[in-house]
């Protein structure tokens, strides 16, 4: 009876260790990510809609109006250097893409996204998204072969 228990317990075990599912993680080049926004049609409608703002201040004659926009021009461009060299976080970016996030996930067949993960156990997969992240943002054939480029360093 007691090697019975003992097997029951060995048995229990293993089929509760082969059960431990794989977890499915999407993660993404960040630098390519960064690229591909900058570049896309969702920035470029921000853009023309600042760009608006500006002409309309300077016809009015706002200097504080057209002051603030260049300095949200610049300080934007600053914030895309840095993104870019890993220097500054891609908030911004990840709430642009957060409408799409879903359904990158659902057609990657993975739990969550995150751009990096530094540290996974065995029952975890990471699958690169990135691609994803890319027809998303309605990257161009340039766009993408910048960012092969930088895939390659």
């Amino acid at each position: 009876m007691k090697l019975f228990s003992i097997l029951a317990a060995a048995i229990t075990v293993t089929a509760s260790l082969a059960c431990a599912q794989t977890i499915r993680v999407g993660t993404f080049h960040k630098q390519s990510v960064v690229v591909a926004f900058y570049r896309s049609p969702l920035w470029a409608d921000a853009a023309k809609a600042k760009v608006a703002e500006l002409d309309a201040a300077r016809k009015a004659n706002d200097a504080g109006k057209v002051q603030d926009l260049e300095a949200w021009g610049s300080a934007h461009q600053e914030l895309a250097h840095r993104q870019l060299a890993g220097d500054a976080p891609i908030t911004n970016i990840l709430e642009a893409l957060s409408p799409g996030l879903p359904e990158i996930a659902r057609r990657a067949v993975v739990k969550l996204i995150a751009p990096d993960l530094p540290f996974a156990d065995p029952t975890v997969e990471a699958v690169d998204v990135t691609d994803l992240l890319l027809d998303y943002l309605q990257a161009d054939a340039n766009t993408r072969s910048i960012v092969r480029d930088l895939r390659k360093r």
